[in-house]
């Protein structure tokens, strides 16, 4: 850790540096000097294969939303993460055939693991069409694609499918139940990728984690700041950011509650996400696109389960686990949303609609 951090400006100022927020993937650390706070992260070089391609990603978009895409009340300084070059004038560190890279810390606001009333929500539906709205009219030719198939459901599938038939580490049997609803699911999964290739949804820039703890939240205003965790910036659908802010925002518990029973879809947060995300995007979104926001959130929940559970039966290799079936609970709390949002359906496209029908009024 000395030999990263004597890369950068505040070096010799460092007070105290101590392990930092809830990630899966990456190794995050809290960098307190005597006048500023730093994040610096271990870049997971298992997960992004072109740490290089990542950051570069991750510096146009930031850049073009501080110096081209901010509007009306958009703070400049707050719209985006900062990245902080080292003494070489680099995004990045190498040491040792690991990568770390460097980030201004965001005063003043903080991240959330569940939603606390729907007013939050509304202001990450907000966030979530801000960002999209912020990069309408970038020029997505110039993001790199950092992993290949990343939200691509039917390839997700095929690669469950051959985990789950050879089932390496003998686990199928405790999964039984969870592998069956994935199998019964086959039908209907690649609506999404069948959209984009037969080119009746637009490709646009898409953040592709929009998780609830990824967006800072002002701690006095409680007003959505800016996106964290742009790793997977990436060109994509707009129905994979709606689909995953809805998953975990909406749900009234945590990703990895092992009660069941506390796991539910909230009708009032979705309605209020989608409140604020339509007030953003209306007027720039296809009518295709509108149209198929439920089953977005119904796609991308059950690719969720399906990836914690394909990583379940391979012995826990992406996602960082706290112990053995870690990743199974995780599984079976998204199958339970997907479950929530096949038997709201109906009055989930109702909520779009309404709101819909009460914005171009």
């Amino acid at each position: 850790m000395q030999n990263i951090l004597k890369s950068y400006y505040f070096y010799n100022d460092i007070e105290k540096v101590e392990r930092f927020g809830s990630g899966h993937i990456n190794r995050t650390f809290l960098v307190t000097t005597k006048k500023e706070k730093f994040i610096v992260q271990q870049i997971n070089t298992n997960v992004f294969k072109n740490p290089i391609a990542v950051m570069e990603n991750i510096e146009i978009v930031t850049d073009y939303i501080r110096e081209v895409a901010c509007e009306d009340d958009c703070d400049p300084e707050r719209a985006a993460l900062e990245i902080v070059s080292t003494l070489e004038g680099k995004t990045y560190v190498t040491w040792d055939d690991t990568f770390w890279r460097c980030y201004k810390y965001v005063v003043g606001a903080r991240t959330y693991e569940i939603i606390e009333h729907p007013d939050m929500f509304y202001e990450v539906g907000k966030a979530v069409g801000v960002f999209q709205r912020q990069l309408n009219n970038f020029p997505i030719e110039k993001l790199h694609i950092t992993i290949p198939d990343f939200h691509n459901t039917p390839v997700r599938f095929q690669k469950f499918k051959e985990v789950a038939k050879r089932d390496p580490y003998h686990r199928g049997l405790d999964a039984f139940n969870e592998v069956k609803f994935v199998f019964d699911r086959e039908k209907g999964m690649s609506k999404i990728v069948d959209l984009i290739e037969s080119n009746e949804i637009p490709i646009r820039v898409t953040h592709n984690d929009t998780k609830l703890n990824n967006v800072m939240i002002d701690e006095i205003s409680h007003k959505a700041i800016c996106f964290i965790d742009l790793d997977t910036v990436m060109p994509g659908s707009v129905l994979y950011d709606f689909g995953d802010a809805i998953r975990v925002g909406a749900s009234t518990a945590v990703e990895d509650e092992v009660d069941l029973n506390k796991v539910s879809l909230d009708l009032e947060l979705f309605a209020a996400f989608t409140k604020g995300f339509l007030e953003k995007t209306h007027d720039i979104l296809t009518s295709k696109e509108i149209e198929n926001l439920v089953e977005g959130a119904r796609i991308i929940t059950l690719e969720c389960g399906m990836r914690f559970l394909t990583d379940y039966l391979e012995n826990d290799v992406y996602f960082k686990i706290k112990y053995p079936t870690h990743n199974l609970v995780r599984a079976r709390t998204q199958f339970k949303l997907v479950r929530e949002i096949e038997k709201n359906y109906n009055k989930l496209e109702k909520i779009v609609n309404d709101i819909l029908d009460e914005l171009k009024s």
